[in-house]
């Protein structure tokens, strides 16, 4: 009886294992996709659209929405890794880095990416509970988790062979690399040079400010010599 539950086991597993095996692969690619717009509009958030700027609720709301959606595809690329028996990679070496024996190095970059990922995560759940600089230097780790998995996913995965696949991760390049030409082309100058254009211009605004009073003196003192000449009474005839 026990020959014969494993002899269904194994068939079952031998059932599920391409399943699992696709799952595992076709959330990798969706959640890389989805990190890659994510880091996209992270980048663009101050840029400006036909000269007007982007409603910053809108663009933190579809942030919000994206990146909660990758980190679900990025839970079911995991949970099928792990469950997948076609490769052995154990619940670990998910968050530890090389204790992977399948392909050791790449499982590792995406260990390191999905750590990052969690304290970008865990620390934008609690945000109002910790300091806004913390948060900002931990939120700024996503430049660096992005390339880590682009990396993983190129080394780890069998789509590399396809040529598609190098389309797919050239446009996931290509989506960022226009992202961060868009915002420095749309906000060329630093803060400092922005902020220093009306500090010139406040003396010349006080100096008009001055000025302005003496206008209409020297209109007054114009207009009064007719004014005097004309109200000069005449010399009565003799």
């Amino acid at each position: 009886m026990a020959a014969s539950r494993d002899g269904r086991w194994n068939r079952m597993i031998g059932l599920t294992s391409p399943i699992l095996w696709y799952t595992a692969r076709a959330s990798g690619i969706v959640t890389l996709l989805l990190f890659t717009l994510v880091m996209a509009m992270g980048i663009m958030t101050a840029t400006r659209v036909g000269g007007a700027p982007l409603p910053r609720f809108a663009v933190a709301e579809l942030h919000r929405r994206l990146s909660l959606i990758a980190v679900i595809f990025l839970a079911l690329h995991i949970a099928a890794s792990v469950i997948d028996t076609y490769v052995h990679i154990s619940v670990v070496a998910i968050f530890v880095p090389f204790a992977s024996a399948y392909k050791p190095l790449w499982v590792a970059l995406g260990t390191v990416s999905l750590d990052l990922i969690l304290a970008i995560t865990l620390t934008s759940l609690f945000r109002q509970r910790i300091n806004h600089e913390a948060w900002r230097a931990i939120h700024w780790l996503s430049y660096l988790a992005w390339p880590i998995a682009l990396i993983h996913s190129i080394f780890i995965g069998t789509d590399v062979r396809f040529g598609w696949m190098d389309l797919f991760v050239a446009g996931c390049v290509a989506i960022v690399v226009a992202s961060a030409i868009w915002r420095i082309w749309a906000n060329p100058h630093p803060d400092g040079a922005l902020t220093a254009v009306p500090d010139r211009t406040t003396p010349k605004t006080a100096r008009s400010a001055k000025r302005a009073p003496r206008v209409p003196q020297q209109r007054a003192a114009q207009t009064s010599t007719p004014i005097a000449s004309s109200s000069r009474p005449k010399r009565p005839p003799q």
